[in-house]
């Protein structure tokens, strides 16, 4: 018997179709676009974040990502306070209301994947894992790399 090698750029290039997909239809879910979407996330990965952290994540500017803040302010989505170290800068943190509609809209994905988990050891896993975080790494550097080429020309 023999077993044919997955083409894994074209099992990548899935992937990435149904994250981004995926991704879509979340912030219409949410009423936000792309960028607001994954501007919110970072937010909610690191409580207490500064905008200057959201600037150099992203690669947007300034006003970018302040027009982005103010938005999801209004949407309930994200709370501004005073840094109590430095009262001049603020800190932003996702709401209880942005936590139960991600929840609610991610239910059936999350409760698909913990099937798909299930079916893995614990060496399968950590392998898994391994190249999920190289493969971030990667995807980060590319990102932020594509997007000082872009703010240049």
């Amino acid at each position: 018997m023999s077993s044919s090698k997955p083409d894994g750029a074209a099992l990548g290039h899935e992937l990435s179709l149904w994250v981004v997909l995926f991704h879509e239809q979340l912030a219409a879910r949410l009423h936000v676009n792309a960028t607001e979407h994954k501007v919110l996330g970072i937010i909610s990965r690191t409580p207490g974040t500064h905008p200057a952290h959201l600037v150099a994540e992203t690669g947007l500017s300034n006003a970018a990502i302040t027009k982005i803040v103010d938005r999801l302010v209004d949407l309930g989505y994200v709370g501004r306070a005073r840094d109590a170290a430095d009262g001049r800068r603020i800190t932003l943190t996702a709401t209880p209301a942005h936590r139960q509609a991600l929840t609610d809209a991610m239910a059936p994905m999350l409760d698909g994947m913990d099937k798909v988990v299930a079916g893995f050891d614990q060496p399968e896993l950590d392998t898994i894992a391994r190249w999920l975080t190289g493969t971030v790494s990667v995807m980060r550097d590319a990102t932020l790399a594509l997007a000082a080429e872009n703010r240049d020309n």
